[in-house]
């Protein structure tokens, strides 16, 4: 047996030299996840780890230390306020588009009447729910051309208990449906020759093709900008994450040279251009 706080440090210690990023918050993120216990627990309480917790334990961080990431070591990932399954192959969401999540609430929150929502490139699912779970009485459409990414996302549905939203595998550029009231999208934006400064463990686990369009990164963004007209109603808006890399000019440029319609950049925590409403 030992100490929590005395495996902790000596978890990090082991991990010092490798090629593990972030090594102090994942391991906390492991540690929290197995026991179950608050960040106030984890560092304020004095927990003895029995010898079934050390072995559990060490059988995840050798996982962490072949640089797998933390949410498949623990098979979700936390995103806004709820839990989400992150499985092998489908994108494992970010912090920052937290505030996709926001906006469409922004939007959300002036609408009386029934509106339909569609989130193209849907993954694992978190952006849709998160937001259906906020205004269960409106009408939610994902889309993803990954059959892995649909079941995952048909997974985190049930979890969450959302019976207001339809997932369908399809893709993207060969959509042709009814325009609707809100379109949201974070899609592949890394150019092909941003791959390869990516991190390792991104580069081994994540799927390619959430991650790029294998181009220069704005192909997503020129169909769905160029196409405004025929998917959007009439006060409807799009609302689209964005790099914070030369693609953002890019997509603004974009915007122009399509459409005479309005945008507005809204900045992250990081005071980061991250998402762009088209109006």
């Amino acid at each position: 047996m030992i100490l929590l706080k005395e495996y902790i440090k000596n978890k990090i210690s082991e991990l010092e030299g490798t090629k593990v990023q972030e090594k102090k918050a994942k391991s906390k993120i492991l540690i929290q996840h197995y026991l179950k216990i608050s960040k106030a627990e984890l560092f304020f309480k004095d927990i003895i780890l029995s010898s079934k917790d050390i072995k559990n334990l060490d059988g995840m961080f050798i996982q962490l230390l072949q640089n797998k990431p933390v949410q498949h070591i623990t098979g979700v990932t936390h995103f806004y306020n709820d839990k989400f399954f992150t499985p092998p192959g489908v994108f494992i969401p970010r912090p920052e588009t937290e505030l996709l999540v926001d906006c469409a609430v922004e939007f959300l929150s002036t609408k009386t009447d029934i509106v339909k929502i569609v989130d193209f490139c849907t993954g694992s699912g978190c952006i849709l729910l998160s937001i259906a779970k906020k205004f269960p009485n409106h009408e939610y459409v994902g889309i993803d051309k990954s059959k892995t990414a649909i079941k995952t996302a048909n997974k985190n549905k049930k979890l969450l208990g959302c019976k207001n939203v339809e997932f369908f595998n399809h893709d993207i550029f060969m959509y042709n449906q009814p325009k609707v009231d809100l379109i949201l999208c974070n899609p592949p934006y890394l150019a092909n020759h941003e791959i390869q400064n990516l991190e390792q463990s991104i580069k081994q686990n994540e799927p390619m093709s959430a991650l790029t369009d294998f181009k220069n990164g704005t192909s997503f963004y020129k169909y769905l900008i160029s196409n405004f007209n025929n998917l959007i109603k009439t006060n409807g808006i799009m609302l689209l994450e964005i790099p914070f890399s030369s693609v953002t000019k890019d997509i603004i440029s974009i915007n122009e040279n399509f459409n005479s319609n309005k945008s507005v950049l809204y900045k992250d925590l990081e005071g980061k251009n991250r998402v762009i409403k088209i109006y």
